[in-house]
């Protein structure tokens, strides 16, 4: 890596990335010097940022505005990395895109205003030495850099709640911590710790989900007017407008996993489109978990394990499409997939969100490379080829979504 923005490192990619965009801006716009490899990677750094809407945008936004400077100075420059981080995260909706516009526009916004909101607060410190304030950025700076220091493939884990990362959901008082943000849907974790290990029961409008169950775990998951007792990992897809949660019967913390996609609500309307929906568990009706008033309701802990056995690489869905789309929202589609050490090509015609569940390998995008291993999750842009291959003896098994 070369390069710093204040205290921001950043990897020869993303260097060259930033010349290429302003060397564009200072004649014009023009397209002529960027190659389909560095709209590839524009793409891949500029879905990175993305998550950050709910992330540190949005934590490091509030984290100030619960810390005010008494130095005018310092506190002027406090206002001005909040109006940056405001910015940032007004680009949610925009698409990234797939032409020289992802790196112009898109990518040049995100370098740009990532580096003077992170300008902005070296400057309060400054000023104001306070150890909370210099707490905050220095919080902001990792997770920024975490994207800037990468070769463009950007991996999260759904292992922890990240400090100054994190959305609290109104209404519903659980965490939840973005790993990958598409277009239009996005792969997120529910947090659950301590008292709040329940989902609490809710409904979105006009957006669709997944529930992802992984055990050990001894609960309850609910989908409409309906429960079923699930003791073993599962995938429940949600449709619009349909009562949904998870009741923890058990000492067992359950994270929950879960993909949100929205045709109209371009997938942010994980904290947009909530309505709590409240039900004692007992008025709900008892069914088993392959029942059709379940939707579908899988147990992926089998079907990870049954790809696992397959001797060649094959991708295949275990939830369609079909099971959530309703009214032009979209449809969700779950695929798993068997990846072995001669590789398997990932390209869809939309963005993929890929989680990792089993074995080590690596995946290669726009010639460059990243090991992955359990817990590690990754997006594919649209019309992009991921070639990722198997490390090691242990079977390479991942899940992926798309929204059709």
């Amino acid at each position: 890596m070369n390069g710093t923005s204040g205290n921001l490192q950043r990897h020869t990619n993303y260097e060259r990335l930033v010349e290429l965009a302003c060397d564009s801006h200072e004649r014009g716009r023009a397209p002529d010097r960027i190659a389909e490899r560095d709209v590839t990677l524009a793409r891949l750094y500029s879905h990175a940022f993305r998550g950050h809407v709910i992330g540190a945008f949005h934590a490091t936004r509030l984290a100030l505005t619960a810390c005010p400077s008494s130095v005018p100075l310092a506190g002027a420059h406090l206002l001005r990395a909040s109006e940056h981080l405001t910015d940032l995260a007004n680009r949610a909706m925009d698409l990234v895109g797939d032409d020289m516009r992802a790196l112009i526009s898109t990518f040049h916004h995100y370098a740009t205003h990532v580096a003077r909101a992170l300008d902005a607060l070296n400057v309060a410190v400054q000023w104001d030495p306070r150890p909370e304030l210099r707490v905050i950025r220095d919080r902001f700076l990792d997770q920024m850099q975490r994207i800037t220091v990468g070769n463009g493939i950007h991996l999260t884990q759904d292992t922890h709640a990240p400090e100054q990362a994190s959305f609290v959901v109104p209404n519903l008082g659980i965490t939840i911590v973005p790993l990958v943000y598409g277009d239009y849907h996005s792969w997120n974790l529910a947090w659950l710790n301590g008292a709040r290990s329940d989902v609490p029961y809710h409904q979105h409008y006009d957006g669709v989900e997944i529930h992802l169950g992984y055990g050990p775990l001894r609960g309850f998951t609910v989908l409409g007017n309906y429960r079923a007792a699930v003791e073993e990992g599962y995938a429940m897809p949600i449709p619009p407008r349909t009562r949904h949660g998870y009741t923890n019967d058990s000492d067992l913390p359950h994270h929950v996993p879960f993909v949100f996609g929205s045709l109209t609500r371009g997938g942010w309307g994980v904290f947009l489109d909530v309505e709590p929906q409240p039900m004692p568990l007992d008025k709900l009706e008892l069914v088993p978990v392959p029942n059709q008033k379940m939707n579908g309701t899988i147990y992926l802990e089998r079907e990870i394990a049954a790809a696992g056995r397959r001797v060649a690489s094959v991708r295949y869905p275990i939830l369609p499409a079909r099971a959530t789309d309703r009214g032009g929202t979209g449809g969700l589609e779950l695929s798993v997939a068997r990846v072995t050490p001669r590789g398997l090509a990932y390209r869809c015609p939309r963005f993929c969100a890929v989680s990792v569940v089993t074995g080590r390998g690596i995946v290669s995008i726009a010639g460059e490379e990243k090991e992955i291993a359990p817990h590690d999750h990754f997006g594919i842009p649209s019309g992009v080829t991921a070639n990722v291959r198997q490390l090691g003896d242990a079977p390479l098994v991942t899940l992926d979504t798309v929204l059709k």
